[in-house]
């Protein structure tokens, strides 16, 4: 089932099957999420938990394999609404004869998404419902549209970190013929995927994860540029399956809860909304 919430600066679509981001539309009807398609990538933001990566064959907790399947197993789960308003809406699974089959633990997982002014707020909630302590790993996988305007290339985008360390990322596509690339331990956790040509884009902020990864598929020249908050692993672990073993490993204790926040708006140099960007730029023509 598809659910919308809106406000008078956009509208956003998810869907209960995973808890999906399908759609952020500004109220001009600009389009930034990524629109599946199967000839280079049929997802658009699946919800990695418990575990992040590939698994060769079984995931080791505490010297037990497990068949956790790769970037886990919610993004498969069917959620029930559990409250929604014309803004923001609050998605809800947990566990089941399946998830007890693969992860030895009780848990809730929630996924909110709520719109404030123009920014979309996503929001992981986990809760151990066990009385032992629960690892795992956690992370989300939003695409979007890369170019963002017609008669633009992907090589006219860049990455902008508010990290002054950290110099700006001009994207080629020859650059992730080795799979994702992974930043960690940015001392400020804010990113801008913008046109060189108008410095136009999007505003991503992940404030309550390790690291962020930038992803899209491998000798395809997708259209689409992943941008992915983690917490769990990095990608000098990539053949390892043993979650405890797992940098940036999560732990809650029994009983605990935790949220795991990142949001993220329309960007442009004028103004951080495209609604106001372009009264900006009508004003001035």
């Amino acid at each position: 089932m598809n659910i919308t919430i809106q406000n008078e600066f956009a509208s956003v679509t998810c869907r209960t099957l995973g808890a999906e981001l399908l759609s952020y539309k500004t109220a001009a009807g600009k389009e930034y999420m990524w629109q599946k398609d199967p000839a280079y990538w049929a997802k658009t933001s699946p919800v990695l938990f418990p575990y992040i990566g590939a698994v060769p064959e079984t995931v080791t907790i505490h010297g037990v394999d497990y068949k956790i399947p790769r970037h886990g197993f919610v993004k498969d789960a069917e959620f029930e609404v559990a409250k929604k308003g014309d803004d923001y809406v609050i998605l809800s699974t947990g566990t089941n004869d399946y998830t007890t089959s693969v992860y030895p633990y009780d848990f809730r997982f929630t996924v909110t998404f709520r719109l404030e002014q123009a920014k979309l707020v996503v929001t992981y909630g986990v809760e151990n419902k066990s009385d032992k302590e629960m690892p795992f790993l956690i992370g989300g996988h939003p695409a979007f549209f890369c170019p963002m305007e017609e008669g633009e290339q992907f090589t006219d985008y860049m990455l902008r970190f508010e990290d002054e360390n950290v110099p700006d990322l001009h994207l080629q596509y020859p650059m992730f013929d080795n799979d994702a690339i992974l930043y960690e331990n940015l001392k400020a956790r804010t990113v801008k995927l913008i046109s060189s040509r108008t410095e136009k884009g999007i505003q991503f902020d992940f404030p309550g994860y390790e690291s962020v990864a930038f992803w899209t598929p491998i000798k395809k020249d997708a259209p689409f540029l992943c941008i992915e908050p983690w917490c769990g692993g990095n990608m000098d672990q990539v053949s390892c399956t043993d979650m405890l073993q797992k940098k940036y490993v999560q732990f809650l204790s029994g009983g605990q809860a935790r949220d795991y926040v990142f949001a993220f708006k329309p960007y442009s140099v004028f103004s951080p909304a495209d609604k106001y960007w372009s009264s900006a730029k009508n004003s001035h023509q």
